[in-house]
């Protein structure tokens, strides 16, 4: 890999809405996260602290600077490995493209982020996605939700966990109602609202899930709930 071909900006932001207040976008071309910081920079709130490239400058600023969420545009998702920035628990939210190849797709969900926008999202819809990240865990474009489900199957799960009947065992009536709203892509702020509780205890419930099921973090319970077909209540 060439000494240019990628690049990151580390932003940081200084209004009351945006619960990140560093965050990096990284890509394989110069033009794409210059592109994607100006979309941000439209916010006065946002601003650049910092810009480099090269796979090793990056990876060295990542490291340095630990932001808490990474919006990466790439061509091949398995360059999340390479940057290797899972050590600090930061947060990455991968740009995908609603008519790319399902094989991009399957790559996407090995390469495991945590969070999947589509590409021709909104400054708008692009912040709250970040936001939402920060505050869950997970994010899911209904743009982009059944591609990535139908690319659930090559993501090894523990599956032997579950009953025949496709319930997971050991998740209580309330916790299977809550995966599969979040399987349906809702956040957890509507998860709270239908099931009368506050957004809180529905993380608590995210959580006490994950342990349950030997998951590494939410994102996958939104394929843990494919695989086992709970798309319905």
């Amino acid at each position: 890999m060439s000494r240019t071909e990628l690049s990151a900006d580390l932003i940081t932001y200084s209004g009351a809405l945006q619960p990140v207040r560093a965050l990096a976008i990284v890509a394989d071309r110069r033009l794409s996260a210059a592109a994607l910081s100006a979309l941000l920079l439209r916010d006065p709130s946002y601003h650049i602290a910092r810009r480099e490239h090269g796979l090793g400058e990056v990876r060295a600023m990542l490291a340095r600077e630990r932001p808490s969420v990474m919006v990466l545009d790439v061509s091949a998702p398995a360059l999340l490995a390479l940057i290797d920035a899972s050590n600090w628990g930061v947060r990455t939210l991968l740009l995908l493209d609603p008519d790319d190849d399902p094989s991009i797709f399957a790559e996407a969900v090995i390469a495991r982020a945590q969070g999947y926008l589509s590409r021709r999202a909104s400054r708008e819809t692009l912040q709250a996605a970040i936001a939402e990240l920060y505050r869950s865990g997970a994010y899911l474009d209904p743009r982009l939700m059944e591609s990535v489900l139908n690319a659930a199957p090559t993501l090894t799960l523990p599956r032997k966990r579950g009953r025949q009947d496709g319930a997971p065992a050991g998740l209580s009536v309330r916790e299977r109602q809550i995966l599969v709203w979040i399987a349906s892509g809702r956040s957890t702020k509507e998860v709270a609202r239908e099931c009368a509780i506050t957004p809180k205890t529905v993380g608590n419930h995210v959580n006490n899930m994950v342990q349950k099921l030997h998951l590494r973090h939410r994102g996958q319970l939104v394929l843990y709930a494919a695989q086992l077909g709970l798309m319905t209540i």
